[in-house]
């Protein structure tokens, strides 16, 4: 081979550098397999040439540097490993081995993984958390669609980062948006932590989606379709076990159904989160029980929980005002009729009255307070039939909850007073004539 042939192949190598130099850092793969090839066929001259001048190798040492120095940007725009793969060279064509200069931030890559791979766990306790909510009863549509998405999303960040074959399609990409090699890491991490706060922002949002069931379920009950309503109760719950209205809506649904042992837990559980209403709900059942000291301690304390609340609460709107209304006016009736049934007389008229002074806020009477004021005033020992009779009247012309059983029983006692009240007036009558 002669001297020539030399110079030219070397002409050939400073050539195609010089022109991967001149891309301002975005060389195309092609030019870079120019430069590694040409390389290739330097070698190839140098080893058939016993004696090569020291000129030639001082311009060999200069463009080999020169090929050193483009090592950041060569391993950032292509995969040396898949060109080895396609080239088989041996392992003294050290070219096509070029590593990128290590970048002060890379030292701080194994605290980038370790956080990476901390934050994916995390991710993936949280998508198990959030599945097993919407998977303990039947999903439906938008459970499995939340459920899919989440894990998919997952899976897909996690495979991306952790797994051979995802890194490289994630590092490809990272190359052609023309992120620099040094933050791969960084961005990688970037990507576990997006992941994970979407996911905590979803699971934060669980209580918000299990109101949203709670209120469905709600609409349902009152239409009439009762099994609807209990599986959207139930997946309120399994979104948000500490929904109280979810429990307290699940106990009505219950005892609508007569599973009154399911009802009494699903009110306890609502008690135990606070809900007025579900004192009272529960204690009538106590009575009815005839758990009578106990219903009074639970009637008492839903009081106690819904003056302090309103002292909390002072600007309270229309409609909030009707509710906590209502709910006072059950709890006092209720307690007059624990105190009744206890025999406590005075008790029991205190509380009767102060419900039916609530009744002012009504736009219709409530009838059962007066049904039981009448019984009170008839058990006391100072008799007043008159003032009794008054009170059963108003008791049944107030009767509107034909669906409560004991409703249905003090008016049937109503209409015993009033008729026979109306056949003492009528044998007056005749023998007055």
């Amino acid at each position: 081979m002669s001297i020539l042939e030399l110079e030219s192949t070397l002409n050939r190598y400073e050539a195609a550098l010089t022109a991967l130099e001149k891309t301002d850092n975005k060389p195309s793969p092609e030019a870079i397999l120019r430069v590694l090839i040409a390389r290739n066929v330097v070698h190839e001259k140098f080893a058939d040439i016993t004696h090569i001048s020291k000129d030639k190798l001082i311009k060999l040492i200069e463009l080999d540097s020169r090929l050193k120095k483009q090592a950041g940007l060569i391993t950032q725009t292509v995969q040396l490993a898949d060109l080895r793969t396609s080239f088989h060279p041996p392992k003294e064509y050290w070219w096509w081995f070029l590593q990128a200069p290590t970048h002060r931030l890379d030292y701080l890559d194994w605290l980038w993984n370790a956080l990476t791979v901390t934050s994916l766990t995390a991710s993936v306790s949280l998508v198990v958390d959030i599945s097993s909510r919407f998977l303990s009863t039947s999903p439906g549509f938008i459970g499995s669609f939340a459920v899919i998405s989440q894990s998919t999303l997952t899976l897909l960040t996690a495979g991306g980062i952790l797994t051979k074959a995802g890194r490289r399609g994630i590092e490809d990409i990272l190359s052609r948006l023309g992120i620099k090699k040094y933050l791969w890491e960084e961005v990688k991490l970037g990507l576990s932590g997006v992941l994970l706060l979407s996911l905590i922002g979803f699971r934060g949002s669980l209580p918000l989606i299990s109101d949203c069931f709670n209120k469905w379920g709600f609409d349902k009950y009152n239409k009439g379709d009762w099994s609807s309503a209990q599986s959207d109760y139930e997946r309120a719950l399994s979104l948000n076990p500490d929904n109280a209205e979810a429990h307290y809506n699940l106990g009505h649904l219950y005892e609508a159904l007569q599973e009154l042992d399911k009802a009494r837990t699903q009110y306890r559980l609502a008690v135990q989160g606070g809900l007025d209403a579900a004192y009272n709900e529960l204690g009538r059942l106590y009575i009815q029980d005839k758990k009578y000291s106990q219903a009074v301690s639970l009637l008492l304390t839903g009081l106690d929980n819904l003056e302090e609340n309103d002292l909390q609460n002072k600007l309270l709107k229309t409609e909030d005002i009707k509710t906590k209304n209502e709910t006072q006016y059950a709890l006092f009736k209720n307690l007059g009729w624990a105190r009744l049934k206890q025999g406590r007389y005075a008790d029991a008229e205190t509380h009767l009255r102060d419900a039916i002074e609530l009744d002012k806020t009504f736009k219709k009477t409530p009838a059962a307070a007066h049904c039981l004021l009448a019984q009170v005033i008839e058990n006391k020992p100072e008799k007043d039939p008159d003032n009794a009779l008054a009170e059963w009247k108003v008791c049944l012309r107030y009767h509107t909850d034909i669906g409560n059983p004991d409703e249905d029983i003090w008016v049937g006692m109503a209409r015993e007073r009033i008729d026979a009240q109306v056949g003492v007036k009528d044998k007056t009558s005749e023998s007055t004539k």
